[in-house]
């Protein structure tokens, strides 16, 4: 546009246009809101109801009471269980831990040192004979000898053996052959008695152990006493061809030596015997809900009272519900009073208390939903006997997590939908008792649901059953993998039922979110680009009627929609709201269309015998008129909202003008607020098009020569009476907008009005007359004044 445009702009509005801004008038009284809305429309209340019905969801209330029996007392009647307890059977946990304890084989230690010891004590024994023999090679005195060896080594030998030896001279031969036998017999393992063999070692064996650790399995036979080491010590010798003294001596010199080289080990068999006992676990049975503990008439057993004891402590224990329920309502408090505090602060008051209200509510229903599918998946679970389905835990995949945010994804902005997501997975997690993986599977999977719905264009709700039969399945499927990878909580052969109830769980939250979003619609008022795409169809009744009986108000409402929607795109607004709202605008004009120009097919102006104030109120009623037709057409409360705010409170100047000139300013007054629309201002930049759209079309049609600097000048014009006139206060439209605004709505209009080349040899304005034209009657507007008004200077103009 050219910079006069910006010229005509002024700073503070028109004494002229705008002396003084008149109350708006409301079309009637609104009735007295009741309670419930009330609550809806202060958060505080709704803040408070909602963490109160949270936190009864998320907490245990207290279980019904059990009858008290005896031993041997008889049932009055039936007990009826009150619900599913897992009771540990002690004496057939007692039995299998006393069975794993008595499969501990005896642990026994190989000591290596008992024959490494026994060799040192060997060679010093030879070392030190041979040394005295050759100290003494003529008189060995064998009995100094001998005391020399007990005193020194510990060695209490027989003199005859001594004596044997010394003659011998201690030889090598010998030295080699004893300690030969010795390794051999100290191999096979030497212990003090058999008798000592008490723990079950001649049935079953006994673990022996060297002091390297390695462990082998042995029967006692392969073990020898030091009885039968000696025999077997002098049945090897027996085989050694040597002398007979020699032999002798060797003989006894084994009996000194051989000793026992594997004892008990009691501490490593009590470790161990406790190590079994403790990884027995406790054996249990689950008595189910409303299974009979015991019938009417039968007499109570020691079994039936231990049962009916357990379920009285748990009953105790979970009565104490009120610290938990006091623990969730402190933090669901702080988590939405914290979200409130964002969205006020985000969003627009109105905004913020929908979005506040749409996420109350779905957090309350998918808990209450939820709840029904923990019923429903115990009695399932219940019924089938398959392994892998017979856990009510596995059915949890199953459950419509993402179903809510599935429906925020498509209807609110992705931070509100976040938060969402962050809550309800706090809230699954909490109700599968502090589940982490349950919060994990529900948080990823939303996430991928506000993915899918953006793939699949969020302006068609069936994006919300794409995103739930392709892209939850596979992102479930692989979050069921990871958790078996990273978890380990059951086997695999479980997998493919998880996977199949996870595949199952997005079908189920796409399903839900597609049957209730039209719901959701409806009950906080949203407009969606799929519902539009309904409203704007031509074909509908209130099209049809209006084409037929208001032509020129239908002709002039599909300019309007052009207009408004191309400005719309050029500024990057909801398009299709602002050609709904345009189409809609005028649909009060149904009701008397023969009072409007546009929709006059002859010449008799009805508003000839009408006086200006009863004009303007004929006029004006067009605004109430659309929108009761809109409450009666249930239109989206945001196009009712335009179709009220399109003229917004301004002036209807023809009339005003009028009444000026009609009445006697001695007898009468003349104020404006009699002649303005109820209002209120457009609220919202695409009701502000709208206005803009309307004044724009309606003036262009007044040019006798709709060239495009003309066009120009209208659209300055209304543009900047428009804001004069404060209308536009509301829409938070900046210059730079407006400018887009003014050359979008130039492009629609010079396409409309651009001039076409001559039919040769035609002359469609006919021949051309000498004689002096009469001047012609301009049409009246009685809508709006069909002309900018003349400028008149203004007392604060040059400021």
């Amino acid at each position: 546009m050219p910079v006069s445009f910006f010229d005509k702009i002024k700073l503070f509005k028109g004494a002229e246009i705008q002396p003084g801004r008149p109350a708006v008038e409301t079309a009637e009284e609104e009735p007295h809101p009741t309670l419930l809305r009330r609550l809806l429309k202060d958060p505080w209340p709704l803040i408070l109801l909602t963490t109160v019905v949270v936190a009864l969801f998320l907490t245990r209330l207290p279980s019904v009471t059990v009858t008290a029996l005896a031993p041997g007392e008889v049932a009055p009647a039936d007990v009826v269980a009150p619900f599913d307890l897992t009771v540990e059977d002690g004496e057939e946990t007692a039995r299998k831990r006393a069975e794993a304890e008595a499969a501990v084989l005896p642990i026994y230690t190989y000591d290596a040192n008992v024959f490494a010891n026994t060799e040192d004590k060997i060679r010093a024994l030879f070392a030190e004979g041979r040394a005295w023999t050759a100290r003494f090679p003529e008189n060995h005195q064998s009995g100094a000898l001998r005391a020399l060896l007990v005193d020194k080594h510990g060695l209490d030998l027989e003199v005859s053996d001594v004596q044997t030896l010394v003659r011998l001279k201690f030889p090598a031969e010998l030295e080699e052959t004893l300690i030969g036998l010795a390794a051999k017999i100290f191999g096979r393992g030497i212990i003090v008695s058999k008798n000592l063999f008490i723990h079950g070692e001649a049935e079953r064996g006994l673990a022996l152990i060297d002091i390297q650790h390695r462990e082998r399995t042995v029967r006692t036979a392969e073990l020898f006493d030091i009885g039968e080491s000696e025999r077997l010590f002098n049945d090897e010798l027996a085989r050694i061809e040597m002398p007979a003294r020699s032999r002798a001596a060797l003989a006894d010199l084994g009996q000194i030596f051989l000793t026992a080289n594997v004892t008990y080990n009691k501490i490593e068999t009590e470790k161990r015997k406790a190590a079994a006992r403790d990884a027995v676990g406790p054996v249990s049975f689950t008595v189910k809900k409303d299974r009979i503990i015991v019938r009417k008439g039968d007499e109570v057993t020691a079994d039936t009272v231990k049962v009916l004891d357990l379920y009285t402590r748990t009953i105790r224990r979970q009565s104490r519900w009120l610290p938990g329920f006091v623990g969730i309502f402190i933090l669901y408090l702080f988590l939405l009073v914290t979200l409130w505090a964002f969205l006020d602060r985000a969003y627009k008051r109105p905004q913020a208390v929908r979005q506040f209200r749409m996420m109350a509510a779905a957090l309350v229903g998918s808990l209450a939903l939820y709840k029904a599918f923990l019923v429903l998946a115990t009695i399932v679970s219940g019924a089938l006997t398959t392994p892998s389905l017979s856990r009510a835990e596995v059915f949890y995949l199953a459950f419509p997590f993402q179903a809510a945010t599935l429906i925020f994804a498509f209807l609110l902005p992705d931070p509100v939908t976040l938060l969402y997501i962050i809550l309800n997975s706090l809230t699954a997690g909490l109700l599968f008792g502090g589940d982490f993986s349950m919060t994990i599977f529900s948080f990823v999977g939303g996430l991928a649901a506000v993915y899918g719905v953006k793939l699949y264009r969020r302006r068609y709700r069936a994006a919300t059953l794409r995103a739930g039969f392709i892209v939850l399945p596979g992102v479930n499927a692989l979050l069921i993998l990871v958790a078996h990878l990273v978890l380990t909580r059951t086997g695999l052969a479980a997998f493919p039922a998880e996977v199949a109830l996870g595949v199952l769980g997005g079908a189920a939250s796409a399903v839900l979110a597609f049957l209730l979003l039209p719901l959701v619609e409806t009950a906080f008022g949203f407009v969606t680009g799929s519902k539009l795409l309904e409203l704007t169809n031509s074909d509908l009744p209130i099209f049809r009627q209006m084409a037929e009986e208001a032509p020129g108000s239908y002709h002039h409402s599909l300019i309007v929609a052009s207009l408004a929607e191309k400005a719309a795109e050029e500024l990057g607004l909801d398009t299709q709201l602002a050609k709904a709202g345009a189409l809609y605008h005028d649909i009060g004009k149904t009701k008397m269309p023969e009072y409007f120009i546009e929709n006059r097919s002859r010449e008799f102006d009805l508003h000839k015998d009408l006086t200006p104030s009863m004009s303007t109120l004929v006029i004006k009623n067009h605004v109430k008129e659309g929108a009761e037709l809109a409450r009666k057409l249930k239109l989206p409360r945001l196009l009712r909202e335009i179709i009220e705010q399109h003229h917004g409170n301004s002036l209807v100047r023809y009339f005003y003008a009028k009444a000026k000139q009609t009445y006697d300013p001695e007898d009468q007054t003349v104020g404006e607020e009699d002649f303005r629309y109820p209002g209120p201002a457009p609220q919202s930049k695409e009701a502000g098009l709208v206005m803009l759209a309307d004044s724009i079309e309606a003036a262009s049609r007044s040019l006798k020569s709709p060239t495009k600097d003309n066009l120009k000048r209208v659209i300055t014009d209304i543009i900047n009476g428009t804001l004069q006139d404060g209308q536009l206060d509301a829409c938070d439209f900046s210059l730079r907008e407006l400018r887009t605004v003014a050359a979008a709505f130039l492009t629609i209009l010079y396409a409309i009005y651009h001039p076409r080349v001559e039919y040769p040899g035609f002359s469609f304005n006919g021949p051309p007359k000498d004689r002096k034209k009469a001047p012609r009657t301009k049409k009246k507007n009685h809508d709006r004044h069909p002309q900018p008004p003349e400028k008149t200077p203004d007392p604060d103009e040059g400021v």
